[in-house]
């Protein structure tokens, strides 16, 4: 193929043209699709081989073929295209942003974090923009920034150890403690050295929702034993409720003796698991100016807690 002399006259107008003609097979149906005549749209595709110096289709009576050259610019139209739209979109988004709602894909868990609070003060600070947080588990978030329909989550730090196409920020550093009952045979002591759990049976959030659940099961055969799983939870509440009213064990984020859950103990862990929260978006994400706000934020608000 030759050197196109002007590519800058090659415009997406003909390429959408072309690959709809490569689609039907046919310039009268394409003409009916694009909603034009067929002769401007013959022009179109003349002019296009003309500055490509190429035949794109062979043409009969009945229907056109592609030549392989026109086989190679269908499939090249169709990641132009792609590109395209993705570019588009990734505008509009940080478009919208600049403007206007700023979604945040949250934990459940961390609603007991003081979150009004940092609503009201991002209010103060960035009053053009508004939070809206949505409650999604952290496997869901990483689909929902994949398909744009959060702009941010916030996340445990298992959660960040495969994020080929995302950014991740630590907020905050947190480590993982043991609960149980209080009535547990374990619960006077002060701290516990992993190994001693393995005969208790235990019960962790579904690894399908997080990846802490996975870190955990690694942390303990890290330590000498696989631990006995008896069942997996979907949402923390119901997690403490079976802890509180059972024999079983769990390992869990220690922000979560913040709150006052009845007859749980919370004990020390000789070994650190990490729970740190963490910030994860889209790389284009991190050009906003409204990010370091965010951020900032998020670190001042989660810390005071």
């Amino acid at each position: 193929m030759s050197k196109i002399n002007a590519p800058e006259l090659v415009t997406l107008k003909m390429l959408r043209y072309f690959h709809r003609v490569a689609e039907v097979k046919n310039f009268t149906a394409a003409a009916e699709q694009l909603h034009l005549s067929k002769s401007p749209l013959s022009a179109q595709i003349k002019e296009l081989e003309s500055l490509l110096g190429v035949e794109l289709f062979t043409r009969s009576t009945r229907q056109v073929e592609l030549t392989p050259y026109g086989q190679l610019l269908r499939e090249k139209c169709e990641q132009i295209f792609e590109l395209v739209n993705t570019s588009l979109e990734q505008v509009a988004q940080l478009g919208r942003l600049d403007r206007n709602h700023i979604r945040i894909g949250i934990m459940s868990s961390l609603f007991w974090m003081g979150f009004g609070d940092i609503l009201k003060s991002f209010r103060k600070q960035c009053p053009d923009n508004e939070l809206i947080f949505q409650e999604l588990s952290p496997e869901t978030q990483k689909v929902a920034l994949a398909h744009q329909e959060i702009d941010f989550g916030l996340v445990r730090y298992a959660d960040t150890l495969n994020l080929p196409h995302l950014i991740a920020e630590t907020i905050t550093s947190e480590p993982m403690v043991l609960a149980l009952a209080n009535k547990h045979p374990l619960a006077r002591r002060k701290s516990i050295d992993l190994s001693e759990l393995k005969d208790e049976p235990f019960t962790l959030l579904s690894r399908a929702n997080s990846a802490s659940s996975d870190l955990i099961i690694a942390s303990c055969q890290a330590a000498g034993f696989m631990p006995q799983l008896v069942q997996e939870m979907v949402e923390p509440n119901s997690l403490m409720a079976i802890i509180a009213g059972d024999k079983r064990v769990s390992i869990v984020p220690q922000s979560y003796a913040s709150q006052p859950w009845p007859r749980v103990k919370f004990i020390k862990l000789k070994q650190t698991i990490p729970a740190d929260i963490c910030l994860i978006y889209r790389p284009e994400m991190a050009s906003l100016p409204i990010i370091d706000s965010l951020r900032d934020l998020l670190k001042q608000q989660i810390k005071t807690i």
